[in-house]
């Protein structure tokens, strides 16, 4: 028995075609979907060059909002911070736990071993608390709290030797013994000036025993040890001439140190001098029993130096910073002492533009004079190629190196941010404008431009309505690949000194301040601005590899 047949619509879902061919299910994008919707589409199937034209997107916002970026003024030098290195961001606390990021402070040491200037940092106090050891009361004492404006500290420092066997030889004569008073801001917590042990050491050169004549008990020294010990507290609590609270903590000193510790004796001294006796709270030997360091959380959206946002909005909010004297340096600073991250950021608005300047003006020279030789011909196309070629025929190198050295020196920075902008194009138009020729050429025998004559359409309409919009693509490839070679040339110049003079910041001239051999040795942050070169520089190739792909009609489906 025959079965009867039924028909089953079942739904076929389109297979993608292999090989380069059309998919099925894009064939209505690219019937229904505009040149630019295509080229879009073709462009995001290239993931390393929409990466590089988003890092090349922010690179440029950063550029422009370089002063709400920065967190410190790139033109601000502290000689105090010459090729300090990048800052320490600590993300814990004393006791290992997690907390807000902060900073501690730079300052100056000097190598016990190598007495070579190093960077430290400089953990100094905001309170601290102490034991007074005659009278057994503690006693905080804390930076605006209680209405202390200032605390004072008397350090006492003695040097002494030990041998192998840990015998000591007391250098407690006057020479090697000191005694100084110091603020609480200068009191710097790596020295261990508030504890009684001592760590710091010299060489066993600088006590020999004959300088020495105690050495000569104990024989050769193993090591010698600088022992500095917290003598008093002098708090200043009243409104005071600053010099002459420091004259009357030494004639305290001088009291104590003679009458055994009569305050007495102090506070006569300081009535003579004026002074209420209630101006000093005397701490005699006391006995540290806690402290807290002074640190420098890193802020965001703080007020700081005056800028103009866009160069006409007055602003002094900054994305990022650190209360002053401390000074956020995330990529060190250069030998002036001005910070490299801020410069990098400043330097990206000339090192950036540069590039785009110079292609429109080499684009519209290479157009114009390519596009009249190849359309018009005749004494025309000679006249105007031969002296491209002459152009050409001289390195390229050489012609921008000479062609800036016939140039003043001595003139403003934008000046000469503008003359190299002219400079660098005009080496660049005549390669331009030798392909545009050809590719004139080529589309003048064409029917629809030859259509165009016939009509009677002016020259320049067909050049500008039908011959220039078919060179788009070559157009807008060439000019991301070209863009890189403005940027090194700039870089090139401003390395050379040709360039971008101090105090501006460019990448190039930035980088011409790591050649010397202490620079590259001691200061590698220095070389950070290559980096950021070679960024954009690969960022831009990558661009136009992508849009070059993007802009081919094979590629669009057609």
């Amino acid at each position: 028995m025959k079965k009867n047949k039924r028909n089953i619509n079942i739904p076929i879902t389109p297979v993608p075609i292999e090989n380069g061919e059309i998919k099925k299910d894009e064939l209505f994008e690219i019937k229904y979907m505009s040149r630019l919707q295509l080229m879009w589409r073709a462009l995001r199937k290239h993931k390393l060059g929409l990466f590089s034209l988003w890092v090349l997107l922010i690179l440029y916002l950063i550029a422009i909002f370089a002063d709400f970026i920065s967190p410190n003024n790139p033109y601000n030098q502290r000689q105090d911070l010459s090729y300090a290195p990048p800052s320490k961001i600590h993300w814990t606390d004393e006791d290992g736990k997690l907390t807000a990021p902060y900073i501690y402070a730079w300052v100056l040491e000097r190598d016990p071993e190598t007495y070579r200037t190093i960077f430290a940092e400089g953990v100094s106090l905001e309170s601290i608390a102490a034991l007074d050891s005659e009278t057994g009361v503690e006693k905080s004492f804390a930076l605006g709290r209680d209405g202390i404006l200032n605390i004072f500290f008397t350090i006492k420092t003695v040097r002494y030797a030990v041998d192998s066997e840990g015998r000591i030889a007391n250098l407690g004569a006057p020479q090697y013994t000191t005694v100084q008073t110091i603020k609480l801001s200068e009191l710097d917590l790596f020295a261990e000036t508030v504890v009684t042990e001592t760590t710091a050491r010299t060489t066993i050169d600088s006590l020999s025993p004959a300088r020495f004549r105690e050495l000569n008990r104990i024989g050769p020294p193993v090591k010698v040890v600088t022992e500095r010990s917290l003598q008093r507290i002098f708090v200043q609590k009243e409104q005071e001439i600053l010099d002459v609270v420091l004259e009357a903590i030494s004639m305290v000193n001088e009291v104590i140190d003679v009458d055994k510790g009569d305050l007495a004796m102090a506070n006569e001294f300081l009535e003579e001098l004026e002074i209420s006796p209630t101006l000093l709270d005397v701490i005699i030997t006391p006995t540290v029993t806690d402290y807290v360091t002074k640190k420098y959380p890193i802020k965001f959206f703080t007020q700081s130096w005056d800028y103009k946002l866009l160069g006409f909005i007055p602003m002094s909010l900054h994305f990022v910073g650190t209360d002053l004297p401390s000074k956020l340096l995330l990529f060190g600073a250069d030998r002036y002492g001005r910070d490299v991250f801020s410069r990098i950021i400043f330097g990206s608005r000339i090192s950036m533009s540069i590039g785009l300047l110079a292609i429109m003006i080499t684009f519209s020279l290479g157009l114009s004079i390519g596009g009249a030789a190849g359309y018009f011909g005749g004494i025309t196309d000679e006249v105007l190629m031969r002296t491209t070629e002459i152009l050409m025929s001289i390195p390229s190198f050489y012609l921008l190196i000479s062609l800036r050295a016939i140039l003043p020196t001595n003139i403003p920075p934008h000046i000469t941010y503008l003359m190299i902008v002219v400079i660098l194009s005009f080496i660049g138009w005549p390669g331009m404008s030798r392909v545009i020729r050809g590719m004139v050429l080529s589309y003048k025998e064409t029917e629809f431009v030859q259509a165009a004559v016939a009509m009677g359409y002016p020259s320049s309409r067909v050049i500008m309505r039908h011959i220039i919009p078919n060179t788009a693509t070559y157009i807008i490839v060439s000019a991301t690949l070209s863009i890189p070679g403005y940027i090194l040339g700039e870089a090139g110049l401003s390395f050379l000194g040709l360039g971008i003079t101090e105090p501006s910041a460019s990448w190039g001239l930035m980088l011409s301040q790591a050649q010397n051999i202490k620079a590259m040795t001691e200061a590698p942050w220095l070389l950070i601005p290559g980096i950021f070169i070679f960024i954009v520089v690969m960022a831009f190739n990558l661009l136009g590899d992508a849009l070059r792909d993007a802009l081919d009609p094979r590629s669009l489906g057609f």
